[in-house]
């Protein structure tokens, strides 16, 4: 687990469904969101398979799961913490009902636990619930971390330790509600969920930050104690020193150990994360000119004390040794309880420092005389802050709207904006369509009711994603999506997006092939597509001029998986509609649509819920 080198977290397998279960529903919570980590998601959830590869790019292998992520999958955050991608996907249209953006109370408080919640059907057995608790947030972060994830079936009554968890669900579905969230919850409320190995004591959720719930940290107390955590605060560093006796060690980044004053170091263990960790991935990828240079750092968060009896206790999670966790966030901790050898707090110490102190993950620390002022950045940060609040939480949209353009074959999106009253002192605000690169961003009035209209937006670019940019002077301090409600999306939108994707007779039996397969092609997925295979025209040899199997592979999925029937039709149906029913088409052959029909009969009739 602490061997950077061998054990690195692979979010993709904690996500793949059991042996013989299928996905049914998937809850998740992060603080921030990268929609290119997002697309990802589906692979491991449908597919059984990790997340490597590249899925940046409009893979048509991707539509199928894509398309069946608004009924399955809600993934809340913090509002304004949607990261904008630096290159447009038009599947990202796809995933607008799958995101919920959450308002804290006030502008220094953050909605910021790490969990999803899984749900797991099977034909002949239980269904199964996953519960998985980490520390980092649903982005292609490359930092250090933790995590651990507990499976469980449910039962006939009730578990006393899984209702924090029910009402951590609860409380995600006030904001935003999903289909079939009362048995989600009801169900959850009966799992009973396995200890993960090594902790053979005990098990408990802690969500703090609302109702009743505290951060359990602040009572906690033992001999000794491990603190990692990556933000740190001298308030929370002093309180976790007064409620152990003995020894507390504490593991952060250089940079933030600098912040604190050096009084709160007095008496305590400090260490920082190996140089050679933070550079070394950067020195791996970085000096061949290709991509950018990917910094890892630490972003683990786990606080372990040790009791009498060798009895250890471990809080994982979000929660970082910080004001605003122990007292205003909204958090969630995993408590894990054990005696046992991997439980204990000196095998944690020597996997991070090496037995002999050397060669480890950390490095002792060395605090500087004075901590380091950053008076002027903190500053900015916090006029950031208080400005993406209240733009959030006083934004009044008085019109979104979209209407037929003046050549009749795109679309103009009409804005009317109110900011609230506040100034913004010396900042900018910029608002653009999210999806369209044709379309310069326009200035948001403060205190000013703002009319903005974007014009020709191709109907497979509409999004309710708008852009909002913070500029001082000519400079842009930080970009991210909203969700919004716009009237007046066409229904044929995703039909648009399908077929701007699926836009050749090779693509169509490009994506015919990947439905049809017993098992995925992992390389298919990830991969980049392969362009000489593809033509928009139809003028190369068609697949369906090829000695390709479909027929035999049409009659197996009929005999054996007519789930699979039900997604060719869909995407036929859907081509058919953006098309015509009597075009001549280049996608889908009139003799394929001819052999088509044989099979009609036998495609289940369950049609997927309707979505603009």
């Amino acid at each position: 687990m602490l061997d950077v080198k061998k054990h690195r977290l692979d979010y993709g397998t904690m996500l793949i469904p059991p042996s013989g279960y299928r996905l049914a529903k998937a809850v998740a919570a992060t603080y921030s969101l990268d929609l290119n980590t997002l697309l990802s998601i589906p692979v491991a959830l449908f597919f059984s398979q990790t997340l490597e590869g590249n899925f940046e790019t409009e893979r048509v292998q991707l539509l199928e799961a894509i398309q069946r992520c608004p009924d399955v999958l809600r993934v809340y955050h913090q509002s304004g913490k949607m990261h904008v991608p630096q290159k447009h996907n038009r599947l990202y249209g796809l995933l607008e009902p799958c995101v919920v953006g959450i308002l804290p109370e006030n502008a220094y408080t953050s909605f910021h636990p790490k969990v999803w919640v899984l749900r797991y059907e099977h034909d002949d057995e239980p269904t199964k619930y996953r519960v998985i608790v980490l520390s980092r947030n649903l982005t292609y972060d490359r930092s250090w971390d933790i995590a651990a994830h507990l499976d469980g079936e449910v039962t006939d009554e009730k578990k006393k330790k899984t209702q924090p968890l029910a009402s951590f669900v609860k409380y995600m579905t006030s904001f935003e509600r999903f289909d079939g969230d009362r048995k989600f919850i009801a169900d959850l409320r009966k799992v009973k969920f396995e200890t993960p190995a090594g902790f053979n004591s005990n098990f408990f959720f802690h969500p703090i930050g609302f109702d009743e719930f505290r951060n359990p940290l602040k009572e906690q107390t033992g001999n000794r104690a491990i603190c990692i955590s990556p933000f740190v605060h001298d308030d929370a560093v002093k309180m976790l020193r007064r409620n152990v006796t003995d020894e507390l060690m504490l593991f952060g980044c250089r940079e933030e150990l600098r912040k604190l004053n050096t009084e709160t170091l007095d008496d305590i263990r400090a260490f920082c994360i190996s140089d050679l960790i933070v550079d070394g991935e950067s020195q791996d990828k970085g000096e061949d000119g290709e991509g950018e240079q990917a910094e890892q750092n630490l972003h683990a968060k786990l606080f372990v004390f040790q009791g009498e009896s060798s009895r250890n206790s471990w809080f994982l999670g979000s929660v970082n040794a910080t004001k605003a966790a122990l007292e205003r966030n909204v958090e969630f901790l995993l408590e894990l309880r054990g005696s046992g050898a991997a439980a204990q707090l000196d095998r944690l110490k020597d996997e991070l420092l090496g037995e002999d102190e050397k060669g480890g993950i950390f490095q002792e620390y060395a605090h500087p005389s004075e901590p380091i002022g950053d008076s002027g950045e903190r500053k900015l940060e916090e006029k950031l802050r208080v400005l993406e609040f209240n733009l959030l939480k006083h934004l009044a949209i008085k019109q979104a709207e979209v209407t037929p353009s003046e050549n009749e074959a795109n679309y103009d999106l009409h804005l009317v904006l109110g900011p609230g009253r506040r100034k913004w002192e010396g900042l900018t605000v910029k608002v653009s369509p999210f999806n369209s690169d044709g379309n310069e961003p326009q200035e948001l009035l403060a205190g000013r009711q703002t009319r903005l209209t974007f014009l020709n937006i191709n109907e497979s670019n509409l999004s309710r994603f708008l852009r909002f940019e913070i500029w001082e002077g000519a400079e842009r301090l930080r970009a991210f999506l909203m969700k919004v409600e716009i009237e007046g999306l066409p229904e044929s939108r995703i039909s648009r997006i399908l077929r701007s994707i699926i836009n050749s007779r090779d693509r169509f039996f490009e994506y015919l092939r990947f439905l049809l397969e017993d098992d995925l092609n992992k390389e298919s997925v990830g991969t980049e597509p392969d362009d000489d295979r593809s033509d928009p025209k139809g003028d190369d040899v068609s697949i369906w001029d090829m000695s390709t199997p479909i027929f035999e592979q049409l009659l197996l999925a009929a005999s054996r998986s007519p789930r699979r029937l039900k997604s060719i039709d869909d995407v036929i149906q859907q081509l058919r509609k953006e098309e015509g029913e009597d075009s001549t088409s280049n996608v889908i052959p009139h003799e394929f649509l001819d052999f088509w029909e044989a099979f009609k009969e036998i495609v289940p009739q369950q049609r997927r819920r309707k979505r603009q």
